[in-house]
This record gives C-alpha cells, sequence and structure tokens, in this order.
C-alpha cells in the first residue's frame, strides 16, 4: 500500500482523503496519478486487498472509497462495508459494455464512472457530484439500470409510500444525499437513511438510482423540466 500527498494545486477546502480499492495494477497506479493532481483531493492510499481496505475503512477516517469493479471481484462486500460507515463510493467500472456493466448496476455504491472515460475532467465532476450528493451515472449505465428495472424489479403497481417516505423520495429524485434529505425534513440523518431504505425495499430496487427510475416509471414523482 501507499499514501500519496495530493492537491498540488491547492484549494480552500481541507480536501478529500480517498482510500482505492484492490484492482488491476495498471488501473490503481492510473486512478492514484489522476487523484493525486486534482486540487480537491488532499491524500490518496491504494491497498492490495479487500480486507485491507475494509480494515482501513474501520480504522481510519475516509471520505471516499474508490473501487475498480471486474468481473467477478467481491466488491460489494466493500461497498457495504463503507456504506454502514458513512463513506461515500466511486465504482469505476473497467468495461463499456457486457455483463460487467449489467452487473455494476445493481452495486451499491454512490457513483459510476467508467474505465475507459476516467480522465482527470472526468473524475473531478465525479467528485463534485458525489461530494454534493448527486450521484455521477455514465449514459450507458443508465440506459441497463431502466432495461433491468423493467425486466427485473418491477414494484406492484399499488406501492403506497407514506407520507414522510413520499417527501423522502421526491428529494431522492432531486439528487439529494442522506444528509441533505435529513436538513430538509428536520430530522437525523439516520431517519433519512432509513425512509430510503425502505423506499429501496418497497420499489424492489438495489440502489438510490433505480428507485428513482420506478418512481419517474410508477408516477410517484414528477420528473422535472430542464
Amino acid at each position: 500500500m501507499r499514501d500519496v500527498p495530493a492537491g498540488a494545486g491547492g484549494g480552500t477546502s481541507p480536501g478529500l482523503r480517498v482510500l482505492v480499492a484492490p484492482g488491476p495494477l495498471v488501473v490503481q497506479k492510473g486512478l492514484e496519478v489522476v487523484l493525486r493532481d486534482l486540487p480537491a483531493v488532499a491524500q490518496v492510499r491504494s491497498v492490495e486487498s479487500g480486507n485491507a481496505a475494509a480494515m482501513h475503512l474501520r480504522q481510519r477516517c475516509w471520505d471516499l472509497l474508490v473501487v475498480p469493479v471486474e468481473p467477478d471481484a467481491p466488491v460489494e462486500r466493500l461497498l457495504t462495508v463503507a456504506r454502514g460507515l458513512d463513506v461515500k463510493t466511486l465504482a469505476v467500472v473497467l468495461a463499456n459494455a457486457g455483463p460487467l456493466l449489467q452487473a455494476a448496476v445493481a452495486l451499491p455504491a454512490d457513483g459510476f464512472v467508467l474505465a475507459v472515460e476516467v480522465d482527470h475532467r472526468g473524475l473531478a465532476e465525479a467528485l463534485h457530484d458525489i461530494q454534493r450528493g448527486k450521484m455521477p451515472v455514465p449514459e450507458e449505465l443508465g440506459r441497463l439500470a431502466l432495461s433491468a428495472l423493467q425486466e427485473r424489479h418491477r414494484p406492484e403497481p399499488g406501492t403506497r409510500l407514506t407520507p414522510r417516505e413520499q417527501q423522502t423520495l421526491e428529494l431522492l429524485a432531486r439528487g439529494l444525499s442522506n444528509r441533505q434529505i435529513a436538513a430538509a425534513l428536520h430530522i437525523s440523518e439516520h431517519g433519512a437513511k432509513r425512509h430510503v431504505c425502505r423506499i429501496l425495499t418497497k420499489l424492489g430496487c438495489p440502489n438510490r438510482t433505480m428507485a428513482v427510475a420506478a418512481a419517474y416509471r410508477l408516477g410517484l414523482v414528477e420528473e422535472v423540466a430542464g
């Protein structure tokens, strides 16, 4: 593993502390190089195994976990650990088509990028979105999410949400994070997370992106024009 000082370009904020999960060596090194040059990033560390990544997540304060997603890699557990510790996650999918992209749709990540699109601008925009509670999703992945929703995750037409869950869903559809939802509803972040989990369960969806897509399809929220 290695610690890399980052953000040489400076910035007004303390900067993100980023942990890079194991993956193909060339991908890990490429992510380190790009992350190191981003002003928003203060520290980068890469690890050699999923167990080491989980240990570091539990022992130290990290702002973001970047996870390369390759075929047959057991990344869902690591993403779940990060979510339980309120560490944001970015999945870097090492394919732009085929079974891997389809499998990535169901991962519990806070954002997605395709490895072929990882450059300074693309990664900076993804980090910017995640920091503000938005979920970056490549167009290809978004289309697959909608297709998977229609084929495999069909919520009941009569799905009923409580008034508070409906408010949460509308804020979720606007791209707000759990923390922002909590502030808007004047509840705890834990309470917001609980409402989001119930919405995912009722809509039969594995993640927020697919839940919002399901909500639009069922007419539970109105799509904002423009």
